[in-house]
């Protein structure tokens, strides 16, 4: 017999519950208590960015420049990704790929099918909107005249 209380006799379908997903509610704690790691990887990038464009090292080419940047950008992901919104970030990526296996793709021949009952709705709408138009205007003409 099947419970109608408790999850209708279905199984559960979130991400959490599957194999390999380790978020917990602990992470999820820590996540929303430190956000130095954000601060300093936002920090990084704004430092970063300002090497860059105000250029107070005297760097001679864009090449030294870019290569800051870049070194800047790199560390700041580092460093975001080693925080614990990183941490919620990155188990939210996961969850996202598991997911996305599980959504079934309309093959190639329903997709133009798709496609092309849209394009003719749209010109139908189109022709619709465009004989409202003309007879709106000939309306307003017919009583400005």
């Amino acid at each position: 017999m099947v419970s109608k209380t408790i999850g209708w006799g279905f199984e559960s379908l979130l991400a959490c519950h599957v194999k390999g997903c380790n978020v917990t509610k602990a992470v999820e704690k820590q996540a929303k208590e430190s956000s130095l790691g954000m601060v300093v990887s936002v920090l990084i990038v704004v430092v970063s960015l300002v090497l860059f464009y105000l250029d107070p090292l005297g760097l001679s080419t864009i090449l030294y420049k870019v290569l800051v940047l870049l070194i800047g950008l790199v560390l700041a992901g580092f460093v975001f990704f080693k925080s614990p919104q990183g941490v919620r970030f990155s188990s939210f990526l996961i969850e996202t790929k598991i997911e996305l296996r599980k959504v079934v793709w309309p093959t190639r021949d329903e997709t133009m099918k798709t496609t092309g009952m849209i394009m003719v709705a749209v010109v139908i709408v189109a022709i619709f909107l465009w004989m409202v138009d003309a007879l709106l205007s000939w309306l307003v003409q017919l009583l400005t005249n």
